[in-house]
């Protein structure tokens, strides 16, 4: 079986080729390709596409995290293969100037992901007692004399409940990300995982700051504790703040 085919981690800054010791996608060995004082991390392998299977997400995602440890990292995306060694060289060639400029850009900066949902027994109780408006139509749509009397009201709500959870995003979730959107570099807002979601952003901040960030972090969460749940990854690589436009190899 041909392993011609390279799948590709991202493109850090060295001029020599190294071998790493920890293992990629397939259990591959982990090495560079470079061209000048760039290199393509990268390991074999014969497959067109890859599944993203738990196994090889999570060779990806260590692969990265290894790299991140003492290099910048410009990170490519799960999945990215290219057909040969020599299309990696194009890759490297072509995009010469902006892999250069973006790995400058980022030098000594991670990201950070932080996910605030809201806390399920605070909602429900907020919704059984805390809105007296939502008490007052549930009594009507319990005293309906019709059928679509009573869906009407159960529209009015359904509307009122969207209001309150929204309500709620504002009141913690949005002065969240206002406050740690100022400690950071740049932030992102990223869409929403499921209804119980509130926030979703990441944030690219200086790697010598993170421990302060974190901090921060943990300040908001016992400031909102009973109310919002957080969930915070890093540091990572970072995926949200690359700003290169691949030139196409052929």
């Amino acid at each position: 079986m041909s392993l011609e085919r390279k799948y590709i981690y991202g493109i850090i800054q060295e001029p020599e080729p190294r071998r790493f010791s920890f293992l990629g996608v397939g259990d591959a060995g982990v090495y560079t390709i470079n061209h000048r004082e760039l290199a393509a991390v990268v390991s074999d392998t014969a497959l067109e596409e890859i599944d993203p299977t738990r196994k090889d997400v999570r060779a990806h995602t260590v692969v990265q995290d290894e790299l991140l440890k003492n290099c910048i990292l410009l990170p490519m995306g799960f999945g990215m293969i290219a057909d040969s060694k020599d299309d990696v060289l194009k890759l490297l060639e072509k995009n010469y100037q902006g892999f250069s400029r973006e790995l400058v850009r980022l030098a000594g900066k991670v990201e950070v992901e932080l996910k605030v949902y809201w806390d399920q027994e605070a909602m429900i109780k907020e919704l059984q007692g805390g809105s007296e408006e939502l008490t007052r139509l549930k009594a009507k749509v319990k005293n309906a004399q019709s059928p679509i009397e009573a869906q009407r009201l159960l529209v009015e709500a359904g509307k009122l409940v969207e209001r309150i959870i929204l309500d709620w995003k504002a009141r913690y979730a949005d002065r969240v990300y206002t406050v740690l959107k100022g400690l950071s570099i740049d932030a992102r807002l990223n869409n929403p995982l499921g209804v119980k979601n509130v926030l979703n952003a990441s944030f690219l901040v200086e790697r010598a700051r993170e421990s302060e960030f974190q901090k921060e972090v943990f300040k908001l969460d016992s400031q909102y504790q009973g109310k919002v749940n957080f969930k915070y990854v890093g540091p990572l690589a970072p995926y949200n703040f690359v700003n290169v436009k691949l030139e196409p190899v052929n």
